[in-house]
C-alpha cells in the first residue's frame, strides 16, 4: 500500500511539474500571467514532492481556469477537470488533503478504506493521459510566448 501511495505521489508531482518555472522576461501582462508567476510556489513545493500544498494547488488550478484566455479555456478545462476528479476521488476515499502528508510517510488514517485509497492512486493517473499532457504543453507554449513565464513541460 505504501508503494502505491508513493507512485501516486510522484505521478502528482510529475504532472503538476509542468506548471512550475522560473519566471520570464519582465513585461508580462494581466491577471492571468500574474496569476502564472504567483503560482510558482505552489507548484514548486509540489513538483518537489511535498503533498501538504495539493489543495493550494488544486485551488491555483481552479483560479487559472476561470482566468485563463478564450484560446486556452479548453486546455485549462482539461488540467480542472483532472483536478476535480482528484479532489472528488480524494473525498470518496474518506480523506482530506491533510490526511495526504501522513499517507506519504505511510501513515493511513484511522476509518479510511484502503480499497478506496488504492482507486484514489489509480484516479491520479489521469493526470498523465494524453489529453492531459497535451493542454499541459498547450498551456506551457502560451506561458511562454505570452505572459514571458517558462512553465516547462516536464
Amino acid at each position: 500500500m505504501k508503494i502505491t501511495l508513493a507512485l501516486a505521489g510522484a505521478v502528482l508531482a510529475a504532472s503538476l511539474t509542468a506548471c512550475s518555472g522560473g519566471d520570464g522576461a519582465d513585461g508580462a501582462s494581466g491577471s492571468y500571467c500574474d496569476e502564472l508567476k504567483s503560482a510558482k510556489t505552489t507548484f514548486d513545493t509540489l513538483s518537489a514532492g511535498d503533498l501538504s500544498e495539493l489543495e493550494k494547488g488544486f485551488a491555483t488550478f481552479h483560479r487559472l481556469a476561470d482566468a485563463a484566455p478564450d484560446d486556452l479555456k479548453d486546455q485549462w478545462k482539461v488540467l480542472d477537470d483532472a483536478a476535480s476528479s482528484v479532489e472528488d476521488a480524494l473525498k470518496d476515499a474518506g480523506l482530506s488533503f491533510d490526511d495526504l502528508p501522513k499517507i506519504q510517510a505511510g501513515q493511513v488514517p484511522e476509518g479510511v478504506d484502503l480499497t478506496k485509497v488504492t482507486s484514489f492512486a489509480a484516479d491520479l493517473q489521469k493526470l498523465n493521459s494524453k489529453k492531459f499532457t497535451d493542454a499541459r504543453a498547450d498551456i506551457a507554449q502560451q506561458a511562454k510566448d505570452t505572459c514571458k513565464v517558462d512553465l516547462g513541460t516536464s
